[in-house]
């Protein structure tokens, strides 16, 4: 009997907090419903609980980026937007944001147009993905691999049939070859937003060294995480006027 008691207090306590952890959705609409009645700071808080949850959406980053710009933080509300843009059902209203917070900052970086080099490394990795043109490569590779034993083991003969094998195989091995050099991007450099008003960024990770520009609120970076990893706390930076340097890692959210 009181082993049974004892089950019984446990299954009721376990139904208890199953009960009061809320889902995320209801957690999201408590949170719409604070920001509704103008308490920013606490709805903004439960906005980043979902986040740290994992339970993110282009609606969840779109609410946290107009909180923000409340709360009077344009670099987080850029950051929040730029995230709401990797989603369809939000993609067009973040941009119509991010087009208004890039208005509202008093200092505008200068930005060097990408080179076109760099546009298709970007779009590989956004549209087909480095996987995606690995596939492609090795089944072009494949099929220039299959023509050649077709043509030794059952004799087949046409004109220009090695001019065809080559034009696969090379074909498909440089595909393959732009994947990992697409996939190597991917995984070394990645998009910042400086939330903080100011921050130096340097030659070195010193406070103590050369001042190599600042960089505001708002700007956009390019982070190498591969070097970065060597200095703890800091960061080394592309700007967007094409200045590298580094910069402490304190007011940089990393896309």
């Amino acid at each position: 009997m009181k082993k049974l008691l004892t089950c019984s207090v446990w299954l009721l306590l376990s139904f208890t907090a199953s009960v009061a952890q809320q889902s995320p959705q209801a957690t999201f609409d408590e949170a719409n419903t604070l920001f509704e009645n103008g308490d920013l700071a606490e709805a903004f808080s439960l906005y980043r609980s979902i986040e740290a949850s994992g339970h993110v959406s282009g609606a969840l980053y779109l609410n946290m980026g107009i909180a923000a710009i409340q709360l009077d933080s344009l670099g987080l509300a850029k950051f929040y937007f730029l995230k709401a843009t990797d989603f369809i059902t939000t993609a067009s209203q973040a941009e119509t944001a991010l087009d208004y917070v890039n208005s509202q900052f008093s200092r505008q970086s200068a930005m060097l147009p990408k080179l076109p080099w760099d546009r298709a490394v970007q779009w590989i990795n956004e549209v087909p993905s480095a996987a995606g043109l690995f596939l492609i490569g090795f089944i072009v590779t494949t099929a220039g691999l299959i023509l050649l034993y077709l043509s030794w083991f059952y004799n087949l003969s046409f004109q220009n049939i090695s001019s065809y094998v080559i034009a696969l195989v090379l074909t498909g091995s440089a595909l393959a070859g732009l994947s990992f050099y697409a996939d190597y991007v991917n995984q070394r450099y990645d998009a910042a937003v400086l939330i903080n008003n100011s921050q130096r960024v340097l030659q070195a990770p010193n406070t103590d060294a050369t001042l190599e520009s600042i960089a505001y609120e708002g700007y956009d970076l390019t982070v190498d995480h591969w070097k970065s990893e060597e200095q703890p706390d800091w960061l080394y930076v592309r700007l967007g006027n094409g200045q590298y340097g580094w910069i402490q890692d304190s007011g940089v959210k990393i896309l």
